[in-house]
């Protein structure tokens, strides 16, 4: 019994020990020879995995007889039998490459090569790669014909994304591109989209033209940017950590006269700001108030991600924590993000996804840059307020109160606000495959934000005590009443103290005259009187404001797809779907002034007297748009391929529903066509593919343009409310915008795909431009919204990638990509030449028939035929009465961006160049300085004797006209600067081109180094450092700049008006992962 015994315990001790076997090896890539680092191994039908380390290396315990499953993204995978305990894996690059598998229209992952339409694809690493906290921004250089902007170098700046020029003139209507996360629509531009934490992005796809977005509809007449987030992936639970730290200071700052004094015409005045006045003296201290007024700001973030599962559950979560504190005085963003994401397949046919993605933040934006450029040079800025906490006016002497500046720090220091914003992204897909070839996708999101903002100012003035004006007294002055003797009229005695008082630094006297005590003086010799109180600006008594908004957008929609396999090579996938939007917002406002209890910042402390009807808000806005499509997708053993989509939609903005968005797209791979092309030696033509497509898109109209408007009539008898006739209503006609676009392009590739091409051109109508026009009295209105107008954009693109060395321990990649476009407004409403923007002192943003859509009109000289400026007979220039002159074009004759990447020995290396050609800027910023008298170049030519280039206009004893050059000179003084310079916009139009070196980076991964442990897979230091130089002829601060990120139509790109200046950043990060 023993030895039975015996037998049986060695027999089930020799099973278990065959039971499970441990398998080690190295995955390599037969491309290089390299190890794959981060590859999966798992054991197939279980959660049991794990990664290869930066060896290659992996060991798995894995039951006797198991198949290891070996992937990694853009490789093949491989599924093994275990042989025995080594096991070595070569895997090759899959045909569809990680660069070459694209997330398209409806979130359908296609090859890049089987699409007919520009597309562009951004991995996670290079969006991340300068640390940028907001990645739209990180977008500018990298994909051809994309536009980015933002407009300043604050935390709280925006950014505007425009694709291939504008649409819309409409200033109402947005130009920005879709957004799309994780397959669903999102609201709120680039602005809003930079909530997305950079770190949780896996990849960016740009769909550039109306056939690659044609199937989203009237939401994508801009083009589509695609953001899909990290998700979990099965194997071993994989933990990252970063941390990022930055330090950031302003660049490109306006050098300002160090010369002169305030006044005007060279000699002092009294309540003067600026340098118009007299030179200063030896002993007289300069103020250095733009770098006192600035600072270096610093930037922290820090993230968490943990991601894992097995074959049937994934998950994916993370956190993350920034705080930015800008290059102004309390200029701040915090924000704290997350996300969780999940995926489970409880049965191969069905799969369920779920995210929610949230973010919560807290700001506050301060200014006051204008102010600090026109600050007396003589003047210190940082002596902002006196020992009673009431401001430092800059007129001591100043008793009108109202007119005299304080320092910009004062309101920075002794104000206060804040302003918060939560929003939760969540979105959940089904995913049902019941039968082979069959898909049906159902997908819901709801975007909701939730924003408030309260602010307060503090009382610029102590009213707490009011001494009563004196009026002069009724009639005429006594004829024989002498101001200088007095004392034979008390009344107009004590009208004229009054006036002397007032300016004054003593009230003594003034006392006297009322009977009055000296309490009433304050620190800063300032007594309001009770005319000030009734001319003052009540919010110098102090203010308060409050606001709240709730914006919501909740989309749902389901497709379906199926593959329909022919005889002989041939295939049709026919997809069909709806969808559904609904968007709503609310939002409301408070504001009072003047506090009753002093040291009480409230709203309801504010004084109800001072209340005016438009300080108290509220609005709502609703929005509907239903849609179903359709594609059609005949293909040829993926070699070529002939696709038709067609869209309708309906939208509660426009009466008369639906309307018809069709496409059609094609192209043929020749390399595999043509025989032996790709077969030739090296395979140095690699792969030839020729694309066309043609789409219709439209673009909905704005909300609310049916409305019969309403105003208050002061007029009416019961001060009650009529139909405003200069407000706009819609005609009942009214229809989409309607963009027509086709384009035309091709693919190469050479020498083994080490050379990668692709070329487009297109050509885009927008017909159907819904614009205001004036129309007859008698219709009940002057001004109605119709369509009329069309513009056009044509242009060419071109990305161009090279691996210049792929070895086993030097890597080197570059990338090229160049855009042009060139937008030019074809038709407008008869009588109409311009469409205007947003105007910046004379000048206009503008839309200009038979211009550029993003044109720039004001004043300019009088030029002759040969475009040279004439001058009178005195040798100043002429200036054109017409105030409306086309004087400059914003668009860019090119643009283009040049990127490296290089990793020698585990040293990583890269950087981004990024530049325009062309693009005129409206230097506002530098025309400020003009008018304070604080610019530079005051400092050469005032005062300066100069003859005006310029001819005079002569005329001949026959009456003919002829010209002869300018030979008189001119004095400039101020007056000459501000009326025939300063006054002439063209001399503030400046050529914004420029080649900027945006990032350098230079990184390592120590845990290369750490060769005795397992727990650490990657630790890498980096340091990056951003907007490294520019180069460029602009004197303004930045080339590339915007006024306003929200504008739609033309918008206020190129307006450079006194931003926050960009800055330089320096960051170090650290990223570790287990």
């Amino acid at each position: 019994m023993k030895k039975l015994f015996f037998v049986l315990t060695c027999s089930l001790m020799s099973v278990a020990m065959m039971a499970s076997i441990t398998v080690r090896g190295v995955v390599i890539s037969t491309e290089d020879g390299l190890p794959v680092i981060g590859a999966s191994v798992l054991e197939k039908g279980t959660s049991n995995g794990t990664i290869t380390d930066f060896d290659g290396m992996y060991e798995l315990t894995v039951q006797d007889g198991a198949v290891l499953v070996v992937s990694y993204v853009g490789m093949t995978s491989q599924e093994l039998p275990v042989t025995g305990p080594q096991m070595d894996v070569r895997l090759s690059s899959d045909a569809i490459a990680m660069e070459e598998v694209v997330v398209t229209a409806m979130g359908v992952v296609q090859e890049k090569k089987r699409l007919n339409f520009a597309v562009q694809n951004i991995g996670g690493d290079a969006l991340t790669e300068n640390k940028s906290a907001n990645f739209v921004n990180s977008l500018q250089g990298k994909i051809a014909g994309v536009s980015v902007t933002n407009s300043g170098g604050s935390p709280n700046s925006g950014s505007q994304i425009i694709i291939r020029g504008i649409s819309s003139v409409n200033n109402s209507q947005s130009n920005e591109p879709l957004f799309i996360l994780d397959g669903v629509a999102i609201s709120g531009g680039a602005s809003a989209a930079a909530d997305i934490n950079p770190n949780d992005i896996e990849n960016i796809t740009v769909l550039k033209g109306a056939a690659a977005a044609a199937l989203y509809g009237q939401d994508a007449a801009n083009g589509v940017i695609m953001i899909t987030t990290k998700q979990g992936e099965a194997g071993k639970i994989k933990v990252q950590a970063n941390g990022s730290w930055q330090w950031d200071e302003p660049t490109r700052l306006p050098q300002l006269q160090q010369t002169y004094g305030p006044g005007a015409q060279g000699f002092y005045k009294d309540k003067t700001s600026g340098g118009w006045g007299p030179m200063l003296g030896p002993d007289d201290v300069i103020y250095d108030n733009i770098g006192n007024f600035f600072k270096t700001g610093f930037y922290h973030k820090y993230d968490f991600s943990v991601n894992g599962g097995s074959e049937k559950f994934q998950a994916y979560a993370s956190a993350n924590y920034s705080k930015a504190d800008g290059i102004i005085p309390e200029d701040y963003k915090t924000r704290f993000g997350a996300l969780i994401k999940a995926s489970f397949t409880p049965a191969e046919w069905v799969t369920f996804q779920m995210g929610i993605n949230i973010t919560d933040t807290k700001s506050r934006s301060t200014s006051g840059v204008s102010s600090v450029y026109g600050w007396p040079i003589n003047n210190d800025i940082t002596d902002y307020k006196h020992d009673n906490g009431l401001p430092s006016h800059r007129y001591w002497s100043d008793t009108e109160k109202t007119g005299s500046p304080q320092s910009p720090l004062y309101s920075i220091y002794e104000d206060d606000g804040v302003a918060k914003k939560t929003r939760n992204v969540i979105n959940g897909s089904v995913t049902l495959k019941p039968i082979k070839n069959l898909q049906i996708v159902g997908r819901v999101s709801y975007d909701v934000s939730h924003s408030s903002s309260d602010s307060y100012t503090v009382p610029r003035w102590d009213d707490s005590s009011v001494v009563p004006a004196v009026k002069a007294p009724d009639g005429e002055r006594p004829a024989d009443y002498d101001v200088a003797i007095r004392g034979t009229y008390p009344e107009w005695d004590k009208y004229y103290q009054y006036l002397d008082w007032k300016v004054s630094t003593s009230a003594d006297q003034y006392f006297d005259l009322l009977g009055l005590t000296g309490g009433y003086m304050n620190p800063d010799n300032y007594i309001l009187t009770s005319d000030d109180i009734t001319n003052m600006s009540k919010s110098a008594l102090g203010s308060y404001s409050a606001s709240m908004s709730r914006s919501q957008l909740f989309t749902a929609g389901a497709n379906a797809s199926y593959k329909v396999e022919l005889p002989k090579d041939f295939s049709i996938d026919v997809m069909v779907g709806t969808e559904l939007k609904m968007s709503e917002g609310f939002s409301m406002s408070n504001y009072g002034v003047d506090f009753m209890i002093p040291g009480t910042y409230s709203l309801s402390n504010t004084n109800r007297e001072w209340m005016e009807l438009s300080d108290r808000t509220a609005g709502h806005s609703m929005r509907r748009r239903f849609g179903y499509f359709g594609e059609l997708r005949g293909d040829y053993k993926g070699l070529a391929s002939l696709s038709v989509t067609a869209r309708w939609d309906w939208s509660s903005t426009i009466i008369n529903n639906p309307f018809f968005y069709p496409s059609v797209t094609g192209g043929v791979i020749l390399s595999e066509l043509i025989p032996g092309l790709n077969e030739t030696k090296n395979n140095w033509f690699s792969y030839w593919k020729i694309r066309g497509n043609y789409a219709v898109v439209g673009k909905d109209a704005p909300i609310n343009l049916y409305d019969r408007r309403f105003k208050q009539f002061g007029t009416y008898p019961d001060g009650g409310y009529g139909i405003d006739p200069t407000m706009s209503s819609a005609s009942r006609d009214l229809a989409p915008e309607m963009s027509y676009s086709w384009e035309i392009g091709m693919d190469i590739k050479l020498f083994d795909n080490k050379t990668r091409l692709d070329i487009a051109y297109y050509n885009t109508k927008v017909d159907n431009q819904i614009v205001t026009v004036r129309v007859s009295p008698s219709s009940g209105y002057i001004l109605q919204t119709r369509n009329e107008g069309v513009i056009r954009n044509h242009g060419m693109e071109l990305t161009f990638d090279q691996d210049i060395v792929k070895r086993k321990n030097f890597n080197w990649t570059m990338g090229l990509n160049f855009g042009l476009n060139r937008g030019t407004v074809v038709g407008l409403p008869e009588d109409v030449h311009e469409i205007t923007g947003p105007q910046y002192g004379d000048v206009f943003t503008s839309a200009y028939l038979g211009g550029s859509t993003t044109a720039l009109t004001g004043k300019d000289y009088q030029r002759n035929a040969e475009g040279q400026v004439i001058v009178d007979e005195n040798g100043y220039p002429k200036i054109n009465p017409n105030k409306n002159e086309l004087i400059g074009n914003r668009e860019a004759k090119f643009q283009a961006g040049l990127n490296s990447s290089m990793n020698i020995y585990g040293v990583q290396f890269s950087f981004l160049f990024d530049g325009r050609y062309g693009g005129d800027v409206l230097n506002v910023t530098g025309r400020n300085l003009i008018s304070s008298g604080n610019h530079k170049i005051l400092e050469t030519y005032r005062g300066r004797q100069v003859v005006f280039n310029g001819v005079k206009e002569l005329t001949d004893d026959a009456g003919n006209v002829y010209y002869e050059p300018n030979t008189t000179p001119i004095t400039l003084n101020q007056t000459t600067i501000t009326n025939y310079f300063y006054n002439v916009s063209t001399n503030f139009i400046e050529d914004g081109s420029y080649l900027r070196l945006s990032y350098v980076t230079l990184g390592y991964d120590f845990a290369k180094l750490m060769k005795n442990q397992n727990v650490l897979k990657t630790l890498k230091l980096n340091f990056t450092c951003n907007n490294v130089f520019v180069l460029t002829k602009y004197t303004g601060t930045d080339p590339v700049c915007n006024a306003s990120t929200g504008q739609g139509g033309t918008g206020s790109a190129g307006i450079d008006n006194s931003p926050v200046p960009s800055t330089r950043s320096y960051n170090i990060s650290l990223s570790a992962s287990f």
